[in-house]
C-alpha cells in the first residue's frame, strides 16, 4: 500500500501556520493572565480590609501601626511591634495574600496607608490610622500595591512593613510628591485599597477620588 508523506514545502506551510496562530494567541493569553492576576490582587487586598476591620474592632478603632523597615518575625524598636502584616495575621492565617502575582520584586507587595496619622501627630511619628476620624472613606488610601516598573524607588524586599509615611506609594509623581516609590505593576497601573473596602486599578493618582488625608480631599 502507498502511503503518502508530507513533503518539505507542506511541512514548512503546516509550521508557519501554527506559528501565526501562536502569535496571534499569545496577547490574548496574556491578557487573560494579565486579568487574572489582578482579579487576585483585588481579592488579596479585599482580605487585607477584612482582617485590618476585624483588628479595628478590638483596637479602640485604630488600625495596625507601621514602623520602619520590619522583616517578618522581628519588631521596630521604636514601636515595639512586628510589622502591620503581622499584626493582623491572626485574622487571615495566610502570608499568600501578602504577595501579589505579578510581583517580581519583593515578597510583601502591599503598604499601610498611614500618611494621615504621620501628619496628624504632634510631633509627626508612627502612629496607627484612627477609622473615627476619616471623613472620606471612599477616597481614604488605605493599602495597596507598590513596586513596580515604573521608576521610583523600590522597599527592601524582606520588607512587611512598608508603608507612606515618608514616601508616596500611590501613581507616582502625579500624587504632588518628589519622593515616590515604584508603583506601576498592572498593565501601567496599580491597585488601590480605599477605606470603604472597595479596591479598584488606577493608572494615576485622581484628585477627588484619593486622599492621604483625614479631614479632606488632598494629594500625598
Amino acid at each position: 500500500m502507498n502511503r503518502k508523506a508530507f513533503t518539505l514545502i507542506e511541512l514548512l506551510v503546516v509550521i508557519a501556520i501554527i506559528g501565526i496562530l501562536a502569535a496571534m494567541l499569545l496577547p490574548a493569553l496574556n491578557r487573560a493572565r494579565g486579568k487574572a492576576s489582578g482579579a487576585q490582587c483585588i481579592s488579596n487586598l479585599h482580605q487585607i480590609y477584612t482582617a485590618m476591620t476585624m483588628y479595628a474592632d478590638e483596637h479602640e478603632e485604630k488600625y495596625p501601626v507601621s514602623g520602619a523597615t520590619i522583616y517578618w518575625g522581628h519588631v521596630d524598636p521604636t514601636t515595639g511591634l512586628p510589622s502591620w502584616m503581622e499584626q493582623i495575621f491572626s485574622y487571615v492565617k495566610n502570608k499568600d495574600i501578602y504577595h501579589c502575582p505579578l510581583d517580581r520584586a519583593s515578597n510583601y507587595s502591599y503598604f499601610n496607608g498611614c500618611r494621615a496619622a504621620y501628619i496628624s501627630a504632634t510631633p509627626p511619628g508612627f502612629t496607627s490610622v484612627d477609622r473615627r476620624r476619616i471623613d472620606y472613606p471612599a477616597a481614604f488610601v488605605l493599602s495597596g500595591d507598590t513596586g513596580g516598573d515604573a521608576g521610583g524607588t523600590l522597599f527592601d524586599p524582606n520588607d512587611a512593613d512598608k508603608d507612606d509615611y515618608t514616601q508616596n506609594c500611590v501613581g507616582g509623581p502625579s500624587a504632588g510628591s518628589d519622593v515616590w516609590m515604584a508603583w506601576q505593576r498592572h498593565g501601567g497601573g496599580q491597585n488601590i485599597l480605599f477605606g470603604d473596602g472597595h479596591a479598584q486599578w488606577y493608572a494615576r493618582f485622581v484628585p477627588g477620588e484619593m486622599t492621604f488625608r483625614y479631614d479632606s480631599l488632598s494629594a500625598w
